[in-house]
């Protein structure tokens, strides 16, 4: 569908910050549906903790991309930008105006710029990438990214064994240099289309956003985060690192394998704190507006 010269609404801000309650609020008013933009929405069964929008508040306004994984399985970005391009068209179509609300990095991202480069790894190119490393480790890995492009340490952290392997598994597969597939990747157009954005800050002065948030982690727990993490627990969230290490769900985890939740409200909102810096500079280093 062509969404050409088409305005979508997107409300973002860190965690706490009422982007639900501002979503919905905006959606009643315009007659929109929301997409979310949520990483730990997109998971059944994490309700709580994720602060998802109530069954009332999304029976009122249609919600997209929220429940579509099971938290034993990882969620790819890919996957967040083929699910919401369907969810656009189809809100588009039925001639409703579209809200994306959420915080989540790389999903929020997609909205305004491309996110991944596509690029297939050859099955070859792979065995040859673990041959090294079973022979040599990561510093064999980064001896041949650094053969094949001596400028490499330019553009990634040569460093990190985490940056490094793909890298080079990209280089082995294209023949080009790491500052030839950025500039191919800045190139590519946005993945969700072209559209007029209006965006909405959600953001508040740190005294009352810390506040909102240390009531919120005591909310749920008051509400059966613990009992809702032991579920998860049940049914394989430990399988899938996104979902174990989503903030609320690490700490509650921990504090049942210790059996010593005296802490937890504060552990929570400690890592919720640290978050809210991440998510901030994040807007405003990552985000085209």
């Amino acid at each position: 569908m062509d969404i050409g010269g088409e305005e979508i609404f997107i409300i973002s801000g860190p965690t706490a910050s009422g982007k639900t309650a501002k979503a919905i609020e905006l959606a009643k008013a315009v007659d929109a549906e929301i997409i979310s933009c949520d990483s730990v929405q997109v998971y059944e069964f994490m309700d709580i903790g994720s602060a998802k929008p109530s069954a009332k508040e999304r029976a009122e306004i249609p919600h997209h991309l929220i429940d579509v994984c099971h938290p034993s399985r990882q969620f790819s970005v890919g996957e967040y930008v083929a699910l919401s391009k369907h969810a656009l068209e189809k809100i588009l179509k039925n001639k409703k105006r579209v809200i994306v609300a959420g915080g989540s990095g790389f999903y929020l991202k997609a909205w305004f710029s491309p996110v991944t480069d596509e690029i297939e790894i050859p099955k070859s190119v792979k065995d040859e990438c673990q041959k090294l490393f079973d022979l040599g480790g990561s510093e064999a890995l980064k001896e041949k990214l650094l053969s094949l492009d001596p400028e490499a340490a330019d553009s990634i952290d040569i460093q990190n064994p985490r940056r490094i392997r793909p890298a080079l598994e990209r280089v082995l597969a294209t023949s080009l240099t790491l500052k030839e597939l950025r500039r191919k990747f800045e190139s590519l157009p946005c993945p969700m289309g072209n559209f007029k954005i209006n965006f909405k800050s959600t953001d508040m002065p740190d005294e009352e956003l810390f506040k909102r948030v240390k009531t919120r982690a005591e909310k749920m727990i008051e509400d059966g985060l613990i009992e809702e993490t032991k579920k998860l627990m049940s049914i394989g969230i430990e399988k899938n690192p996104s979902a174990a290490m989503a903030i609320g769900y690490r700490e509650t985890m921990e504090a049942i394998r210790q059996n010593d939740f005296s802490n937890l409200a504060e552990k929570i909102f400690l890592s919720t704190k640290k978050l809210i810096k991440k998510q901030r500079k994040f807007l405003k280093t990552q985000i085209r507006l």
